[in-house]
């Protein structure tokens, strides 16, 4: 007698099949043999993946580019940059940034690094300050391809690492010296070289007079204070008071200095004893003079001396961070394990004093009982965590977590052993740090463990081992809004996906692919309502390898709009505007069997192997573009999605169930605002598409109960495959397959 069984939740995602016998774990309950090209929901449903709309061609078809974010001060208004050889291209809202209305050169005006002219119809941006010198004259200009928004960069390769703070994002590589890229608008970026000494000048023009002539020798150095953050500059060259008396109010020795664009006060140093050492003696403001009437120097409070750091071959950082108010560089080719810090409020001072002071720059050495290269660092709670080949350590103040790192007091722990990858850096998720392990191929989790009372790990690719075995992770990006999805490309091309809620036990993975298309870059960025994930990805067209930087389009589908809203091809485009039957401006598509929705009905699904000689005729792009046979007002054009899932084998613990032949007869979905345009059956040689009833419109969405008859047989598994391959939305919230079980 055939009995209806349900699956309310896919929350585990796909499992890997080492597991399809293990119905006493609890992810059994909820996980899935397959998973492809949907997206485990938070909720634990289903959805199939919205499509990855083509945005642009990168700049040039180079291999290792990457896409890079930069999170602006404006909510919902972040972007995505293109890094490749040479150059740097900017994306916001799915769509290049472009310049327009560019002011014409001007031979008297005095241009500086980040600023636009137009000469003789070509757009220019500025790399180094000049006056009269016209583009266009490389030693001052680049020029832009037509009104494309670009900068240039000395980058051969792809950047290590890429931290953000404020409008500055520092950007590190072991072949070129650190830089800042600053942003002031979206058509002005500059990319600066990373200082580490103070911001102010030392005081020059300084001169010394005797209060009364003796036998002594007294000299002198005088530093300035920068105004609103008080910055001290490095010290004035030492002047000289010869063959003087002991200075008194009566007859002062009298330093003098010339002014300090921006400062705000002026600190003087004095060595009385002719031993090198200056001690503080008294400060200035508002003059540029001071009396020396004797005052005893402090030779706790010293001037501060400057280190020009990162300036040579083999000595630029790999990474930066910032924590506690420091900005830290680490891992140069001469001393991968060191770490260097800031002065406190800082970022491009790593100067120090004599004696060293707690708000001095801090230098240190991983030091364990492995080789430590650090790899990446993270800022949290619980400390500075630099993430090595060996392990993972937190560095913190000798007081303990939230405790202040200082010169003379640094603590640096090693929480575990594991290692992360050199190339790809860690996610932050909430309290947890998320990341490749050491060659790539497991991603773990670190955070508070109240057992070891430090931070504890543990393997989250454990139950889909499958989907990484013989890859590595190449990039990876949290997409927070509106699924909690991490999502990883290996280097394989392929794409995974964890849908990741630590605090319900939930992380199930998902994977990913599209015709012909291979992943190579990642990065997310906040956008209107949600996270936007960007991708470059690699195509074969005409023949020819591609790359296009392609936006992974919203899942959300309005009510109102589900025609607009449900976009499902890949590498595709929209055309929405009056009726017309021609659809052009697709010459990325070239050559491409393409799938078409137009006004929220299947036109054509894109599958080469079901199609008619006439639709891959119709349906093939040429010279950018396709002929509909009616006119259409909405219309989705790009290459086909097949989205799968596939229950596990009908199996519950404790009973018999697995060593009997199945059936199913029949089986009912439960869907969320879906079309009713899907297959489903036991193996995919026998799917059977839902019979659509002509009062159930593919243009609107359904919720409730769908069922269906299946063509089936008595077979061991007993599991049901959903698919859909039709451009439309689907949401399982459930599955009810009817079961005859036999002998």
């Amino acid at each position: 007698m055939a009995e209806t069984t349900i699956q309310r939740s896919f929350a585990a995602g796909e499992l890997a099949p080492a597991l399809h016998a293990r119905a006493d774990v609890e992810k059994y309950l909820s996980g899935l043999k397959t998973c492809r090209n949907f997206l485990v929901r938070r909720e634990g449903g289903v959805s199939n993946r919205a499509g990855f709309r083509f945005v642009s061609g990168c700049k040039d078809n180079v291999a290792g580019k990457r896409l890079f974010p930069y999170v602006s001060s404006v909510a919902g208004q972040g972007l995505a940059i293109e890094v490749g050889i040479g150059y740097m291209r900017f994306y916001q809202n799915g769509a290049l940034i472009n310049v327009s209305a560019v002011a014409a050169y001007s031979g008297v005006t005095n241009y500086v690094p980040g600023d636009l002219v137009v000469e003789l119809g070509v757009n220019y941006y500025c790399i180094a300050a000049t006056v009269g010198n016209a583009p266009p004259n490389g030693a001052f200009w680049y020029a832009l391809t037509g009104t494309i928004y670009e900068i240039p960069t000395p980058y051969a390769a792809a950047p290590t690492g890429w931290v953000q703070s404020g409008n500055v994002i520092t950007i590190t590589t072991p072949a070129t010296a650190p830089r800042e890229l600053v942003f002031s608008s979206l058509t002005r970026w500059v990319l600066r070289a990373v200082t580490t000494v103070p911001s102010i000048t030392a005081p020059g023009g300084t001169g010394g007079v005797a209060g009364t002539v003796g036998t002594r020798n007294y000299a002198y150095v005088v530093t300035a204070a920068k105004t609103d953050t008080y910055e001290e500059s490095l010290a004035s060259t030492p002047i000289a008071v010869l063959l003087c008396t002991e200075p008194t109010t009566a007859a002062p020795n009298v330093i003098t200095w010339a002014a300090v664009t921006g400062a705000a006060e002026y600190y003087v140093y004095c060595d009385p004893y002719e031993n090198g050492t200056f001690g503080f003696v008294g400060t200035a403001t508002g003059l540029l003079a001071f009396n020396d009437i004797g005052f005893v120097p402090d030779f706790n409070v010293t001037p501060p001396i400057g280190r020009a750091l990162f300036a040579t071959t083999d000595d630029f950082p790999s990474t930066a961070a910032y924590f506690q108010q420091r900005r830290w560089f680490a891992n140069t080719n001469d001393e991968p394990d060191v770490i260097w810090g800031s002065r406190v409020g800082f970022h491009s001072n790593f100067g120090i004093a004599s004696p060293l002071q707690d708000d001095d720059a801090v230098t240190f050495s991983i030091a364990g009982n492995n080789h430590n290269p650090v790899r990446h660092m993270v800022a949290t709670k619980s400390g500075l965590i630099p993430m090595t080949d060996a392990g993972e350590w937190t560095v913190t103040g000798g007081g303990g977590p939230k405790s202040p790192i200082t010169p003379s007091s640094i603590d640096a722990e090693q929480e575990t052993y594991v290692g992360i990858s050199a190339t790809v850096p860690p996610v932050i998720i909430g309290n947890a740090i998320l990341y490749a392990q050491a060659r790539g191929s497991i991603v773990r989790e670190l955070k508070f463990n109240q057992e070891v009372e430090g931070l504890g790990g543990r393997d989250l690719t454990i139950y889909a081992s499958h989907l990484f075995e013989g890859k590595a992770s190449t990039a990876i990006a949290f997409q927070q809004v509106p699924d909690s999805l991490v999502w990883m490309a290996l280097d394989d091309g392929s794409l995974v996906a964890l849908t990741y809620i630590p605090e319900q036990e939930v992380w199930g993975w998902h994977r990913h692919d599209s015709q012909g298309g291979l992943f190579e870059s990642l990065t997310v960025v906040p956008e209107a309502k949600e996270d936007a994930l960007y991708a470059i990805v690699a195509r074969t067209i005409g023949g020819n390898t591609v790359r296009y930087v392609e936006r992974l389009a919203t899942r959300v589908i309005r009510p109102a709009f589900p025609n607009t809203d449900s976009f499902f091809v890949d590498s595709g485009l929209t055309y929405n505007g009056a009726p017309a039957t021609v659809m052009s401006g697709l010459t990325h598509l070239d050559g491409q069997l393409v799938a078409v929705i137009a006004d929220g009905v299947r036109i054509f699904d894109g599958i080469a192997a079901t199609a008619t000689p006439a639709q891959i005729t119709q349906f093939t792009v040429a010279a950018g573009s396709i002929t509909l046979s009616a006119a259409a007002s909405i219309v989705h054009i790009g290459l086909a999605i097949t989205a799968q899932i596939q229950t596990l084998d009908m199996d519950v613990q404790g009973t018999n169930v697995r060593d009997k032949k199945k059936r199913v007869a029949s089986v009912a979905l439960l869907i969320e605002r879906s079309s009713r345009v899907f297959q489903a059956g036991p193996t995919t040689s026998d799917l059977r598409t839902y019979d659509q009833q002509s009062y159930e419109p593919t243009s609107t969405q359904h919720t409730g109960i769908v069922s269906m008859t299946l063509s089936s047989s008595f077979e061991e598994t007993g599991s049901v495959i959903v698919q859909q391959t039709n451009g439309l939305p689907i949401t399982i919230l459930g599955i009810l397959p009817n079961v005859d079980l036999g002998g």
